[in-house]
């Protein structure tokens, strides 16, 4: 892969339509793992961070996966080939569009800048959102980490707040949405309802990597699951099923190291919500898979949200 240093397009958005290429092109399949950012850097003379960032981007969108302590890999070869046809729909909407324009009597320069104008209008009010988002279980607190664009706020916060405590309400008065999942969507849209706020229900799923890592565990021996709630460990264990995997597990919630470090070495693996992963480690006898199971939006449910933010109008006072 090469740069283009004159273009003036940033490096890494430049890396990203590469390695969108390679996959699109079948060099690279599902599965193949990808130079580690620190080598890829090097070899293309920039910084580490632009790396960083066109993987982190690319693993936002469900195209690549890393793997702590493995690498970074090709995650789904399906997808990019769907966001590619999802391209080849919007550069048609563009073209009517600017078919209207020229009709309407302006030049092409005309509705180019149109639309960039509008582009960052837009960019800029998205930059000032303010998104709550409310979780049934404090394990969820610590992942609300979507890529939603460029300055937007997205705080999370405990439904059993709102559920105890009606004065939380007013400070959530300069929140501009709220997202919950869909599960708790009514309950939700009850609490918050003097508030007058736009409530959006998302759908929440595990990350498939974390199913494919549990899913080639051997299962002969207890897998422990530390959390810190029953409602999250009810959470896996209902994904588990949904994905085919009756594991026989060892629930613990917010067990005591000693505890912990004990029930461990009767166990063949370790399955943690992310939160607690420093908390395992410490005691995690040696060679031990430890798999955090973390929870995310679907694309549909992310990309709709994204599409909400842009709809609302202006300032929110």
């Amino acid at each position: 892969m090469d740069l283009d240093r004159q273009s003036g397009v940033p490096y890494y958005i430049q890396l990203k339509e590469q390695i969108r290429r390679k996959i699109t092109q079948g060099v690279w399949a599902a599965g193949t793992k990808l130079l580690t950012e620190r080598e890829l850097a090097v070899r293309l003379a920039v910084s580490r961070n632009t790396v960083s960032q066109a993987y982190k981007e690319l693993e936002s969108e469900g195209i690549l996966s890393s793997v702590r302590g493995r690498g970074t890999f090709v995650a789904d070869t399906f997808l990019i080939m769907q966001q590619e046809g999802r391209k080849e729909k919007v550069l048609r909407i563009v073209d009517v569009a600017m078919e209207e324009a020229v009709g309407l009597g302006f030049s092409i320069d005309d509705f180019v800048s149109f639309v960039h104008v509008r582009g960052m209008e837009k960019k800029d009010l998205l930059s000032r959102r303010k998104v709550i988002f409310v979780v049934g279980n404090p394990e969820q607190l610590a992942e609300a980490n979507w890529n939603l664009g460029p300055g937007v706020s997205l705080l999370p916060f405990l439904l059993s707040e709102l559920q105890e405590s009606p004065r939380v309400q007013e400070r959530l008065a300069g929140m501009d949405m709220a997202v919950t999942g869909v599960n708790h969507l009514a309950e939700v849209k009850t609490l918050l309802d003097k508030l007058s706020l736009p409530i959006l229900g998302i759908s929440l799923q595990p990350k498939l990597e974390t199913i494919v890592r549990i899913a080639k565990l051997t299962m002969g021996r207890e897998l422990a699951l530390v959390c810190e709630s029953h409602q999250f460990a009810e959470n896996v264990k209902l994904a588990l099923n949904q994905a085919g995997l009756y594991p026989a597990l060892r629930t613990m919630i917010q067990p005591k190291e000693t505890e912990l470090r004990e029930a461990l070495l009767e166990c063949g693996a370790v399955i943690t919500a992310p939160k607690l992963r420093f908390q395992v480690a410490k005691v995690l006898p040696e060679n031990m898979e430890c798999i955090e199971f973390r929870f995310e939006p679907d694309a549909g449910s992310l990309n709709l949200l994204r599409g909400a933010l842009l709809e609302l109008k202006g300032e929110k006072r």
